[in-house]
Parts: structure tokens; sequence; C-alpha cells
């Protein structure tokens, strides 16, 4: 039995011993198909960055959201993934859409379509949520200014009918 033990134990330390310099060996040697393919990793990576970029400038919301995460899955994929400029890039995508969702407020406020406006007004909430940015006193406000653009609407079209009704 100990003869066993001891043979098994010698093994042991054998594979354990030369297991190291095979995975060095691994590791050092990639082959042409593996550098091949992480070059084309890295330039799919580099025109998803250039493609977002260019989408930050002239795109809306959520295809830019899109090339976004395009550009974190084939960054993370090449391995040159920056989080830093991940957050930049998502941050500054939030504002430009908090900043549209307000002028679509309000300009759908002037045009009275109230309906477009709260889609707006929630739009500004969420996005302005996701970044850190949300004001709640500002949001009652913006509600509330919503509420009453209904109220004016309303009381004027109660007085058009009322006008209508009494004309011979």
């Amino acid at each position: 039995m100990s003869k066993k033990l001891l043979t098994i134990t010698a093994a042991l330390l054998l594979l354990l011993f030369l297991a190291p310099f095979a995975m060095a060996e691994d590791k050092n040697s990639l082959t042409r198909e593996e550098k091949a393919r992480q070059r084309m990793l890295k330039l799919e990576a580099a025109n998803a960055f250039w493609r977002l970029k260019h989408s930050m400038e002239k795109d809306a919301f959520y295809n830019t959201r899109i090339r976004l995460n395009v550009w974190r899955g084939t960054a993370i994929d090449a391995g040159n993934f920056d989080q830093a400029q991940y957050d930049e890039f998502k941050k500054r995508l939030y504002e430009k859409s908090i900043n549209d969702s307000l002028k679509c407020y309000e300009e759908f406020i002037f045009e009275e379509n109230f309906y477009d406006a709260n889609i707006c007004l929630q739009t500004w909430r969420m996005h302005s949520k996701e970044i850190g940015t949300y004001d709640k006193d500002q949001y009652e406000a913006l509600k509330e200014r919503l509420k009453q653009a209904r109220i004016e609407k309303a009381a004027r079209k109660a007085e058009e009918q009322k006008a209508e009704g009494m004309q011979p």
C-alpha cells in the first residue's frame, strides 16, 4: 500500500511541476489565427467607437444608446474597454436627451399638445434620474404647468362653445 501511495505522490508532484511550463508555452505562442482575430476585434472596436462619436452628434437618443452598447461590447471583446470613457459618453448622451426633452415639452405646451408634452416630461424625469440630476421640485413645477395649460385650454373651449350657442 505504501509503495502505491509513494508512486501516486511522485506522479502528482511531477504533474504539478510540469503543468506551469505547459501553460506558459501556450500563452506565449499565439497562433496566426489568434493574432488575426485580436487585430479584427480591435478594428471592430475602433469602428464602433467612431460610429458612436458620429451618432452622438447626429442621431437621436435610442440610436446613440445602441451605438454606445455596441462600442462597449466590442471594446470588451478587444480587451481595451475604458469604463470612465463609457461613463462620460453615457452622461453626455443622457444630458443631451434631458435638454431635448425640455425643448420638446416647451414646444408641445405651446402647441397645446398635452399628451406629447407629458411624454417629453416623463422622458426628462427618467433620464435625469438615470444620471442623478433629477430635481423633484422642477418636475412638480413642470407637471403643474402642464395641468394649468390643460385647464386653460378647456376653459377657452367652453367659452367658445358658450359663445357659439348664444349666437342667433
